[in-house]
């Protein structure tokens, strides 16, 4: 029912346009893409800012599955590297911490699709506590949630979500950067179904990810 209820919104309040031919085979600059005038050095191949406030990557991950496509494009081993954003809605902070704890738990799977059910569906997270409870409820016992939020390890992963969205200039999300050098055009994705979106735009990710610039 969660699941539905989800999608249900996502369809009604979202749409990308999908057209009669396939997503070109060479991306464009300017079109497909935006080179970064700064770019960052060492980073991840691929690198996905969101927020659980944002429609779209609620879509992107739930209807679209556009992280799970380029994770089959890149090397064995490498996953897109998912940062939340902090400066989105009234618990923008604490559900970036919450983030955190669930990578530092290795649960994300299990709390993202619930999380973004909370915040756009049920509209259910004001506290802490509220967020707390979406663990719980997704089989995350207190104390494993508890020792994780007080650790070490959430409070700098936590600074580095923080940091790394300043360092790459997050104006939007979902925001995916490849290399640390593109930064892809989700609107230029044209598809010949809604349900090719992620292999596209996984397509552009590959050839971005093969550039000797």
């Amino acid at each position: 029912m969660m699941f539905r209820k989800l999608i249900f919104l996502l369809f009604c309040g979202l749409g990308i346009t999908c057209m009669s031919h396939t997503q070109a085979a060479v991306p464009v600059e300017g079109k497909d893409y935006t080179m970064l005038k700064m770019p960052v050095e060492d980073a991840p191949a691929v690198v996905e800012f969101f927020s659980f406030y944002c429609p779209p990557c609620a879509a992107f991950s739930s209807r679209f599955f556009v992280s799970q496509a380029v994770d089959r494009i890149l090397p064995a081993g490498e996953k897109v590297v998912k940062y939340h954003v902090s400066t989105m809605g009234p618990m923008g902070e604490e559900l970036t911490e919450a983030w955190s704890v669930a990578k530092v738990l290795g649960v994300e799977d299990k709390v993202e699709l619930p999380l973004f059910v909370a915040v756009q569906v049920n509209r259910n997270i004001t506290t802490e506590a509220s967020i707390r409870q979406v663990f719980i409820d997704a089989g995350i016992s207190e104390r494993d949630y508890d020792a994780a939020k007080n650790s070490m390890a959430v409070r700098a992963l936590t600074e580095k979500q923080q940091e790394a969205a300043r360092t790459y200039g997050v104006t939007g999300t979902p925001s995916f950067f490849v290399r640390g050098k593109y930064l892809m055009n989700n609107g230029a994705i044209q598809p010949s179904s809604e349900q090719g979106y992620g292999k596209a735009f996984a397509d552009v990710v590959s050839v971005l990810l093969k550039r000797q610039e």
